[in-house]
């Protein structure tokens, strides 16, 4: 009985120890199969192959729409400068869109403010394009731009052309500057306000940002010629002499007389 006894106090303990020794092996094995196991997701992903190339930098030639405001002696003038830029973001082609009473072009020989006065009461005779003070940039007091595809800059290049042959008669009140410029900027799809026959150029080009979104923008700068440089075998041009201001340019600027456009 005392030698059963003995047995079995030996068999436990030859367990207990057992156990003991396999507790640190099994504490081993874990982190082996741990690693065995992220072995898969250690190895390289093989990446998607691109779809679509990349935008290049030279060449590429987005098209823009641009809505101005420009101080006028009066209450001022809306007009729409659209065309392309370059990889740099320069103007390399653009155009005016100004809808405004005839006699009052940029390029006008006899310009006249007889019709655009009597436009203030009935219809008069207009046209189409740059009018005095659209080509300079010290006039624009607003400006919103967008950019759009080859799609929709043909659209606002043929409704342009048509307008221009139909010839719409201009009325300060009814159908002027502003409701042009609207009627190209409902053609490319932005947002419009209401009641813009009598919404002052400034004005609109506000309300058409914050419907549209957007915040203000610089002026966008024209590229330069490509033949601006001259050859390098060519000698450089000889410096002409500066030429003098006239005395009613000086006595002009004495005076402090005011240039605006009309």
């Amino acid at each position: 009985m005392r030698t059963s006894y003995y047995q079995l106090r030996s068999s436990i303990r030859v367990l207990v120890a057992a156990s003991l020794a396999a507790i640190p092996l099994g504490l081993v094995t874990f982190p082996a199969t741990a690693q065995d196991a992220a072995a898969p997701s250690s190895a390289p992903q093989t990446s998607a192959p691109q779809t679509s190339a990349p935008r290049p930098s030279q060449g590429y030639k987005p098209y823009f729409v641009e809505f101005r405001a420009r101080a006028a002696a009066s209450y001022g003038h809306m007009y729409v400068l659209y065309g392309q830029l370059n990889g740099h973001g320069e103007i390399v082609k653009s155009d005016i869109a100004g809808f405004h009473p005839k006699g009052d072009a940029n390029d006008c020989e006899n310009c006249s403010l007889v019709p655009w006065t009597v436009g203030h009461v009935l219809f008069v005779p207009s046209e189409i394009g740059a009018s005095d003070g659209d080509l300079e940039e010290k006039y624009v007091t607003g400006r919103y731009r967008v950019m759009v595809d080859g799609a929709t800059f043909k659209k606002v290049s043929a409704h342009v052309k048509r307008l221009k042959a139909e010839k719409p008669l201009w009325n300060a009140l009814l159908n002027n500057c502003v409701t042009f410029g609207n009627d190209i900027a409902v053609l490319i799809g932005l947002k419009t306000p209401s009641g813009v026959n009598l919404m002052k150029p400034e004005q609109y080009i506000e309300s058409l940002r914050e419907m549209n979104g957007g915040k203000p923008q610089k002026a966008l700068r024209f590229a330069a010629p490509a033949s601006s440089a001259p050859p390098a075998s060519a000698p450089p041009p000889a410096a002409s002499k500066p030429k003098k201001d006239s005395a009613a340019n000086l006595s002009a600027r004495t005076a402090g007389v005011s240039d605006s456009p009309r």
